[in-house]
């Protein structure tokens, strides 16, 4: 752990101390380069997903593709429940208490501008451009554009997935309808729990026990319309992966200092990074539907590991790093309106003379592009509302949430 105003030492089997005040900042080394990566994966997900619907030959069966942007998002799932258990555990702890007024209106400061200007795009602007439309999407869009509207109004965009099509262009908000859920209750819990370890595991083991319990159900309801509904919605909502992002906190914190050891451990951080592949290639079709957890896991260690200030072969640590984790949540917000924009383009103008040019094109642009945009936004739509946000800050954390 380090401060923006002094260098940092890590004890790695004791609680990493930070200095809090009106200047300094807590600050977790290697979380916006992981949170850029993240988001990077999802992108590269969503062009192959995409790049069918414009006649281009796609690799959306490769497992890894498939799978490359349901991990960027289980990763942030992960990400949110460290940091805002942390940060609301350091409020706790300095203060007493949680001034949850305070946490709900950082939350919405930070989350809902950009998603309300994503829904006013995609509901309302978007459709009019005719050549940037997803066939498979149109008529299930307009045929359900009232129920979807509603619900993503309410930011309940996860229950509008789980019921319909995806809205086009917009279909990345479901996750943040996730996140809304869980910050709706989660200061509540952590400023009631007596011991928090235990309230976590019994919470992921509680989660897990409905989901199998919904699974159960499909034996009998698998034809009824409302089980699909409720199996999706549930299946969406990956609170567990936000408890285990709240375990992180605490072995962060020194909770658990035998656990520290172990994740602190580079033998340890190496082999988490080899099973990501192997999972996704050999993990068996009958426990797919559980298999986020154990990638949560791995991301506890990855996130512990990095965040305390290990020694890397890359270093996440660049200004280049900085600025495009900074920027992330831009990035997931605004991919899926550069992505079919820029197969539009490749395809009208012919870009590329053979496949590889072809993917140089669409991938440069999609990647830069979103990158662009996200920058524009945040320097003009967003800071003036992450600098509101800092007013009601309780402890001051330098990692602006995704």
């Amino acid at each position: 752990m380090k401060t923006n105003t002094s260098s940092w030492k890590v004890n790695k089997f004791q609680k990493i101390s930070a200095i809090t005040s009106h200047k300094e900042k807590l600050y977790f080394p290697g979380i916006n380069a992981l949170r850029f990566f993240a988001a990077l994966g999802v992108i590269i997900t969503h062009v192959e997903l995409l790049k069918g619907s414009f006649g281009f030959e796609n690799c959306w069966t490769n497992p890894i593709i498939f799978n490359l942007g349901g991990l960027g998002v289980y990763f942030f799932f992960v990400l949110s429940g460290f940091l805002i258990t942390y940060l609301l555990l350091e409020e706790k702890e300095k203060y007493g208490t949680i001034n949850i007024k305070s946490f709900y209106i950082r939350r919405i400061l930070r989350i809902w501008p950009l998603y309300y200007i994503i829904c006013v795009l995609g509901f309302f602007i978007l459709p009019y451009f005719t050549g940037l439309q997803i066939s498979y999407l149109e008529t299930d869009f307009k045929q359900h554009f009232a129920s979807n509207l509603l619900l993503y109004l309410l930011i309940l965009p996860n229950l509008a997935f789980s019921m319909f099509p995806a809205v086009p262009h917009i279909g990345q908000l479901w996750s943040i309808g996730v996140e809304e859920q869980f910050y709706l209750v989660w200061p509540w819990l952590i400023s009631k729990a007596k011991n928090l370890l235990s309230f976590l595991v019994y919470l992921i083991l509680a989660i897990l026990v409905l989901k199998i319990f919904v699974l159960i159900l499909g034996h009998f309801y698998s034809g009824l319309r409302w089980y699909q509904v409720l199996k999706n919605f549930v299946a969406m909502s990956k609170f567990e992966c936000m408890a285990i992002g709240g375990i992180a906190a605490l072995i962060y914190r020194g909770k658990l200092i035998n656990i520290q050891r172990f994740v602190y451990n580079a033998r340890v951080f190496n082999l988490s990074l080899i099973c990501i592949p192997f999972l996704i290639l050999f993990t068996p079709d009958l426990i797919q539907d559980g298999i986020h957890i154990l990638y949560s896991f791995i991301f506890l260690i990855i996130i512990l590991y990095i965040s305390s200030g290990k020694k890397l072969w890359v270093n996440l640590e660049t200004g280049i790093f900085s600025y495009l984790g900074k920027i992330s949540y831009g990035i997931y917000m605004y991919h899926l309106l550069v992505i079919p924009s820029m197969l539009f383009l490749v395809k009208k103008y012919g870009l590329g003379m053979n496949a590889l040019g072809t993917n140089f094109f669409i991938y440069l642009g999609s990647i830069f592009g979103t990158i662009f945009l996200a920058g524009i936004s945040y320097s003009l739509v967003e800071s003036p509302f992450i600098k509101l946000k800092s007013k009601y800050a309780i402890i001051r954390s330098s990692d602006e949430k995704m």
